[in-house]
């Protein structure tokens, strides 16, 4: 008798335990969907900023670097230092050139007849200039052919490389490869990007220099040929002065990118931020276009979140929603933003090789679209350092009213 009261009163405990563990678990579950309700969230965010990749607009020696990696830098100051001497000779020369053709512009104006002013040696001092011009001209057909072979080569190694990714893309599909040796691949195609754009500039400056060089030899030809013919001298007076008047705006010209070229020597920061990937030291040669380092702005209000959600979880985020946005590297503190603009497609679409779904067998993945936050002003000098690529965890509120997609 006392074990079967014994055993109900074993069963009447089991049944109230599970009773209160499902009444706990409802509980739990109600509770989690309050929470949740409005709300959206993904940790595949970063910070994410402005890039300015530095570059010297000029050739030359590197004589000085006056920043180190990670230095802060302010907007306007000097981050390299070129060497000056060529380019001060450069300038000096224009403005010779400059004074001595705005001298026979004069001299046309006042009506000094073209055989006043050129004398038998002028005259065979003009035909060996243009002998002079036959010779360059020749040198810039070399130039011209040597960027030409430039340009096939730079581009045969960008086919190369583009071929490359390809191929350890997918090996890194079937985890054949690492991740280091695909972005090793991936960096090595847009470096060879870079020097396939940097030999077409070469080529196309090339060709406008011999473009040039063309018209100011065949200008000069005509001014001999115009002056052994003995036409009228009111026809070559006014002709003359035509051409010399072209001359001195083609000085003018000259001198003031003369004038740049010379200031370019110093390279300056373009913004306020911090130095980062610096690859140049005193005693280096660089070439125009050449990226010497980069400065990243780190201030907040320069900076925004980049968070990639799934697709499932967009349906009702809208530009304008509040944000809340936790940093990995700061436990405990938040930042507040606002939802700036969702992108107009998925990140595979857009990426260097897009996925191509008509291709093979085709298996359903939910895909992520990137959303742009920005941060609100936060009060307070001791405002957190954001450095770009840090990872971040933000909510969206998406119960708030906001406008219409951007």
């Amino acid at each position: 008798m006392s074990e079967t009261v014994e055993k109900k009163n074993n069963n009447g405990k089991k049944k109230a335990v599970m009773v209160i563990s499902v009444v706990l678990i409802l509980v739990g579950v109600l509770v989690y969907y309050v929470w949740t309700r409005g709300r959206v969230s993904t940790d595949d965010a970063y910070v994410d900023g402005h890039i300015f990749s530095i570059s010297p607009r000029v050739s030359g020696y590197v004589t000085r670097v006056h920043v180190d990696d990670n230095e802060c830098v302010e907007e306007g100051q000097p981050l390299v230092s070129l060497d000056s001497v060529e380019y001060e000779v450069a300038l000096a020369e224009a403005r010779a050139n400059l004074a001595e053709a705005e001298s026979t512009l004069t001299a046309c104006v006042l009506g000094v007849p073209l055989e006043l002013i050129q004398t038998g040696h002028k005259v065979i001092g003009a035909k060996a200039e243009l002998d002079s011009l036959h010779k360059t001209l020749e040198q810039m057909a070399k130039e011209e052919e040597a960027a030409k072979e430039q340009v096939k080569a730079a581009t045969a190694e960008s086919e190369l490389a583009v071929l490359d990714v390809r191929r350890k893309t997918t090996l890194k599909q079937s985890e054949a490869i690492s991740q280091q040796l695909l972005d090793e691949s991936q960096t090595k195609f847009q470096t060879t990007q870079a020097q396939l754009g940097a030999a077409k500039a070469r080529l196309e400056t090339v060709q406008k220099q011999r473009a040039s060089l063309e018209a100011d030899t065949a200008r000069r030809k005509a001014n001999i040929e115009l002056a052994a013919t003995g036409e009228d001298l009111a026809t070559i007076k006014d002709r003359q002065k035509d051409a010399q008047t072209a001359r001195v705006e083609l000085a003018r010209a000259k001198v003031k990118q003369a004038e740049l070229n010379l200031g370019y020597t110093k390279v300056l920061s373009p913004t306020r931020g911090c130095i980062t990937r610096k690859k140049v030291e005193p005693g280096f040669t660089v070439s125009r276009g050449q990226p010497l380092m980069a400065v990243v702005p780190i201030l907040p209000k320069e900076v925004w979140i980049t968070a990639n959600y799934k697709e499932t979880q967009l349906a009702k985020v809208r530009p304008g929603q509040p944000v809340v946005i936790e940093v990995d590297t700061y436990p405990g503190v938040t930042f507040k933003g606002t939802v700036d603009s969702v992108m107009a497609g998925t990140g595979a679409v857009f990426s260097l090789f897009p996925p191509e779904n008509a291709t093979g067998n085709f298996v359903k993945i939910v895909q992520r679209i990137p959303v742009k936050i920005v941060l609100d002003s936060m009060d307070g000098a001791a405002t957190p350092v954001l450095r770009i690529g840090m990872s971040v965890i933000p909510t969206i509120f998406t119960n708030t009213n906001a406008g219409s997609n951007k």
